[in-house]
């Protein structure tokens, strides 16, 4: 067996491996034991307006894709009850210190509104799953928890080269920020819609098929938790 080709079935492997796709395998570090959390900042967004251009469909993409912000808040604090208590959103969304910390980022993102206010969001780099350290050892303070989690999914399409059907595209991004401010977990999957939503592009977006961004979305978290 030639080097070059031994060289290209590892390459095969490695990518077989990978399933959906993951921006390095993360094991969170508990410095200290991490037993409580809270979910402070959940965002998704419209890469490009991908998800809105060339839809068929005569509902609000956008609409949509708000109301569906509240569902994947309900699942992210669900999953996370597996593993460790969770401090609800429903029960710090007024908090004084929690909001005082917001930043006014001007980007086209969607958040849950819980009793009437909208979960803000905490810097610039929220993307990546970044705030400052500070900020982080307030919010764990305010909250009264180990540590605050930060979620981002950003929503686009795919259409196949050879079947030119179009799926859903749902790259997610989580963190947990320590009450030390110490950055202990990030992960990043991006996962494929299971049905297709359209072809060549041209795609319907609605009331079902939102769903093929959230089913990504949902099984992304899994993965995550699960492998902490």
């Amino acid at each position: 067996m030639s080097k070059k080709f031994l060289l290209v079935t590892v390459v095969i492997s490695l990518v077989a491996l990978g399933g959906c796709g993951m921006a390095g395998r993360a094991h969170m570090k508990i410095s200290p034991a991490v037993k409580k959390v809270a979910v402070v900042s959940l965002a998704v967004s419209d890469w490009g307006g991908s998800v809105k251009g060339d839809s068929i469909s005569t509902t609000s993409v956008h609409g949509l894709m708000r109301s569906a912000t509240l569902g994947m808040l309900t699942y992210a604090e669900s999953e996370l009850r597996q593993h460790w208590k969770v401090e609800r959103v429903g029960a710090f969304i007024t908090n004084r210190r929690y909001q005082r910390a917001a930043e006014d980022i001007r980007v086209a993102t969607y958040s849950p509104v819980v009793r009437g206010r909208e979960m803000p969001l905490f810097g610039p780099g929220f993307k990546k799953g970044d705030i400052t350290p500070q900020k982080a050892r307030n919010l764990c303070a305010a909250l009264h928890v180990d540590a605050v989690v930060l979620i981002f999914s950003e929503w686009t399409v795919k259409t196949g080269a050879f079947i030119p059907t179009t799926k859903a595209v749902s790259k997610n991004v989580v963190s947990f920020w320590n009450k030390k401010g110490e950055k202990i977990y990030f992960r990043r999957i991006d996962v494929v819609g299971r049905k297709p939503i359209g072809a060549m592009g041209i795609k319907a977006v609605n009331k079902g098929t939102i769903k093929q961004w959230t089913w990504g979305y949902e099984t992304a978290l899994k993965k995550m938790f699960a492998a902490i």
